[in-house]
């Protein structure tokens, strides 16, 4: 080969490298950076509800958690899509808050290892406390599912406690002539066994009742139909409908 042919290889050579090179940092460069978003962005006063989804801009294969923090602590955590705050169908419930500013973040993990977040800083109202004649606490036995069970209803929600040591805690609606409605469970801690809605897991689905407090009994009635029918279980007004004791 003679020398001019191979400084032409060289030059050419060279020019391929620095191509390749220029291409794999052009690649990189226009690679999406790992982002996750909230269905919280904008806020600045919640709600007594809300949806609260993480939306990690990678593909679900990719994804491998997405964290729910609220003033620096883990609350609630999702490993499939939709990424939900309280299991599917839920809603983030305020009531537990205390009234004022808190931080509201959403920390999604990528299987390689690199996380991303996003954080609103938002106002929770004071909660509503529920009618006076409801306040309190209530028991009501049932033989054929175990025994005793004991109800809590506050300005947080309704805390109902079973006989087998586990329990729910439940987002409640006053509506007008005697009505409410529960809606979906109240999270606190990742699957608390003392919170959510047991019978209504992935579908939080309301029912309606009317209820009356003659002397020192609740009676609750359905009032129309109850979606609540979680596999294994008995339905929720099965429970809930009939009447309850004051305690106390």
């Amino acid at each position: 080969m003679s020398m001019r042919s191979r400084v032409a290889s060289v030059v050419l050579l060279a020019f391929v490298v620095a191509a390749s090179s220029a291409a794999a940092r052009s690649g990189a460069g226009d690679a999406e950076p790992f982002t996750v978003t909230s269905t919280l962005d904008g806020k600045k006063v919640l709600p007594h509800r809300i949806r609260w989804l993480g939306l990690p801009n990678l593909p679900a294969s990719k994804v491998s958690e997405v964290r729910f923090l609220i003033d620096g602590k883990t609350r609630w955590i999702e490993r499939n899509p939709p990424y939900t705050y309280g299991d599917d169908g839920n809603w983030l419930v305020t009531s537990w808050l205390s009234p004022g500013s808190h931080r509201f973040t959403v920390r999604a993990k990528a299987k390689g290892g690199s996380t991303a977040e996003r954080t609103t800083i938002a106002q929770v109202l004071p909660a509503p406390a529920p009618p006076a004649e409801l306040a309190g606490t209530w028991k009501r036995a049932l033989a054929g599912f175990g025994g005793t069970w004991v109800l809590t209803v506050n300005k947080v929600g309704w805390k109902i406690r079973d006989p087998f040591g586990t329990g729910n805690l439940i987002d409640v609606a006053y509506l007008s002539g005697g009505r409410l409605q529960a809606r979906g469970g109240i999270w606190t801690k990742p699957h608390n066994r003392q919170e959510g809605n047991g019978w209504c897991e992935d579908r939080n689905a309301p029912v309606n009742y009317r209820w009356a407090v003659p002397a020192n009994t609740l009676t609750l009635t359905l009032d129309g139909p109850d979606h609540c029918v979680a596999k294994g279980r008995e339905a929720q007004h099965v429970i809930w409908a009939g009447a309850w004791t004051k305690v106390g």
